[in-house]
């Protein structure tokens, strides 16, 4: 069937603000469900799709509660503590004012001093009383009590008596035994006097923070002994650590090592020793993420080492941070709660690895999808000059259109628009460059720039093929070759035909494929040219076993060859070698086929269409080339406007096919009934060779 002109273009579609998610409603409905449950969940599709962008920019528009993360220091733990937005600064500034209040001017007071005063006047003048009586007795023997750097002692005439010295040493200890008493007494005064003035304060917190009671307890003690022992307040043992205050609470972490996942304990070197406090704590993306939303990259989060230790945080509900080096003194933490939502995303293949293991379909349960394509309506193109109009682009709806243009040949098809949203966003800025607002032609020629950028291959390519180095014919016939069509993969994909040759003669093997053989061909490949194998044993089985070996070879292709679609192209070759009938060369052919006979559709048609016509341009249009495909493959011929004005025109041709018999009928431009025919017929005289029943001619 001639497939008359392709006419797909978009009318001109003015702008809509566009939602964010338009298009992929599927993954919209998913994160509504995990946010209801409130459980974790993988973004999952193609990359390009602008998936983490198109997250994160539907978290702002919600509101996550901001609890405050502090850890409160406990003897030789610290334990972690949500608070209310707020109450964290709070109660952080209310342990520093108690603090800043408990100076040395607390024991400067007249009440405290008179007090200490009479403690220490009761206990010199009963220390005095001591001395005094031991002197009397030490003159009365001619020993006089002396008092020096190295304590008491009698100095005399003579040996000292054992008495005396005995009654020197009980009145020493009994000496040391008042001054304890006395700095004991000192030391209880400190610490009422202290109590005194601290108990009403800490209390006053306590019943403003009565979830940290214990911690406050723990301090007040602690302030109470250092007022009994006049010990310097070391305000970083003593200060809880606000570790997440406020805040954005949606947490994107591209860089998701362990350091930076759980957060971690820095240290110093302090009087030779490594040492460590709260104060050199330092939180991690969950502990930022508290009451919100975490963002990470599954194959960072693999890369880095992280998985196990996010396995074990999610299903333990805990945020341990990493404890420093063994050797480094500072309290011991204690895991906090966990209480943000982790979202992984990545593509298909690297979330497919992950889903192996059955413990990440448990802590990951909401699997959002992302489609590659959306559908091609009016409102879908309209919603994407909305998005494109908010990153900035401005655009007329005559460029919009241009631009969904695009977006349907990126998708390969004319009702679907590409979903990889930010490429068709580069696209829009490089063409705003060149223009702006955006026009159709503004669009066009930014299409052309950067397709030139990329064809250098292309350009060296046709200039070979005009010299004659690569050998293909778009005019005439030949027998046992026909123009195949191939992709060349890469940043730019583009169509080329192939020429594909056979050669038949008697023999037993079936058909042989060259490249394949000397391992260019791929798995696909050699299915495809099985099936084909296939097809022929079916359609020529009244003939019996096939006494025939037929070859078949890609003719100037020395890379990898992978795919089913030249399995038309090669079918005709096939016939034509072995039937000795010649086919067109003016026509290229792509498609795949079954074993009955069928035409499969087949990848990336449009690209091989161009291609072939800008071999044809290159060589000279006759008015007769064109490309036979699949007519699966209609809905698929997003083609260039140059191409689709030339069929118009009627300088180049498509036709559509469904059956291998009405290709035949256009390559060999004769009845199908009667190529299989000619070929069975040579089928039979192949036979016929092969058993030696043809007697040679004299």
């Amino acid at each position: 069937m001639r497939v008359p002109p392709p006419h797909w273009f978009t009318p001109p579609v003015a702008p809509r603000p566009a939602p964010a998610f338009f298009g992929q409603e599927r993954a919209l409905r998913a994160l509504e469900a995990a946010f209801r449950q409130g459980g974790h969940g993988y973004l999952v599709g193609p990359s390009g799709l602008g998936k983490r962008r198109r997250f994160l920019e539907y978290l702002q528009g919600r509101s996550f509660p901001k609890e405050e993360l502090v850890y409160l220091p406990l003897g030789e733990e610290a334990f972690p503590l949500l608070l209310p937005q707020g109450r964290g600064r709070a109660l952080l500034e209310g342990v520093e004012a108690l603090l800043a209040e408990f100076t040395p001017g607390l024991f400067r007071e007249q009440g405290f001093l008179y007090a200490k005063s009479l403690v220490e006047a009761r206990h010199q003048t009963e220390a005095e009383e001591l001395l005094k009586g031991l002197s009397r007795e030490a003159q009365a023997q001619g020993f006089t009590l002396e008092e020096g750097e190295g304590g008491l002692r009698l100095a005399g005439q003579g040996r000292l008596p054992p008495e005396l010295s005995a009654r020197l040493e009980e009145a020493v200890l009994a000496y040391l035994d008042v001054r304890q008493k006395a700095e004991a007494e000192v030391a209880a005064l400190r610490r009422g006097f202290a109590e005194r003035f601290l108990l009403p304060k800490a209390q006053e917190l306590k019943a403003r923070f009565p979830e940290a009671g214990r911690y406050l307890d723990w301090l007040l003690e602690s302030l109470l002994r250092v007022a009994a022992l006049e010990e310097e307040v070391e305000p970083q043992r003593l200060l809880p650590h606000l570790l997440v205050e406020g805040g954005e609470r949606v947490v994107y972490e591209p860089n998701p090592s362990p350091e930076r996942l759980f957060g971690h304990l820095e240290y110093e070197v302090r009087e030779g020793a490594l040492a460590t406090h709260l104060g050199l704590l330092r939180p991690g993306a969950l502990h930022r993420a508290t009451g919100g939303v975490l963002v990470l990259e599954a194959h960072r989060v693999w890369e880095l080492g992280s998985y196990p230790l996010l396995k074990r945080s999610l299903a333990t509900g805990q945020v341990e941070p990493l404890a420093p080096r063994p050797e480094v003194r500072g309290p011991r933490l204690q895991p906090a709660p966990l209480r943000a939502q982790v979202f992984l995303v990545g593509p298909p293949e690297v979330i497919a690895f992950l889903e192996e293991d059955e413990e990440f379909l448990e802590l990951f349960p909401f699997r959002v999808e992302f489609g590659p394509e959306v559908p091609y309506t009016e409102e879908n193109v309209a919603y994407l000059g909305g998005f494109l109009q908010a990153q900035g682009v401005a655009l007329t709806p005559e460029g919009l259109a241009a631009l969904a243009d695009e977006a349907r040949r990126l998708a390969g098809h004319r009702d679907r628009l590409d979903a990889r949203l930010y490429r068709l966003l580069d696209l829009a800025k490089e063409a705003l460059v060149l223009g702006s607002p955006l026009e159709r032609a503004t669009v066009e020629r930014a299409v052309r720039v950067r397709e030139e950028r990329f064809g250098l291959e292309e350009e060296l390519y046709l200039r070979e093929l005009q010299e004659g180095v690569v050998a293909l014919e778009v005019r005439g016939e030949g027998v046992g070759e026909v123009n195949g069509l191939v992709v060349l993969e890469g940043p730019l994909p583009r169509g080329r035909p192939v020429r594909i040759t056979a050669q038949a003669g008697p023999g037993r093997e079936g058909v042989l494929s060259i490249d394949r053989e000397v391992g260019l061909g791929g798995q696909v490949f050699h299915k495809a040219v099985l099936t084909l194998a296939g097809y022929l044993r079916g359609a020529y089985a009244e003939v019996g076993a096939l006494s025939a070996t037929v070859s078949l070879v890609f003719e100037q292709s020395y890379g990898g060859i992978e795919g089913d679609s030249a399995g038309l192209a090669e079918l005709l070759a096939v016939l034509s070698a072995i039937a000795g009938l010649p086919l067109r060369r003016d026509l290229a052919v792509t498609g795949a086929i079954d074993q009955t006979g069928r035409v499969l559709a087949v990848g990336r048609v449009a690209e091989k269409v161009e291609g072939f016509f800008r071999v044809c341009q290159t060589l000279g249009l006759t008015g007769t080339q064109g490309v036979v495909l699949p007519r699966a493959n209609l809905p698929h011929l997003v083609l260039r406007r140059e191409v689709v004005e030339a069929v118009a025109e009627g300088r180049f041709h498509l036709y559509a096919v469904e059956r291998a018999d009405e290709a035949i009928e256009l390559l060999f431009a004769r009845r199908a009934y009667w190529v299989h025919e000619r070929v069975r017929e040579a089928l039979l005289r192949f036979r016929q060779l092969e058993d030696g029943e043809e007697k040679t001619a004299s």
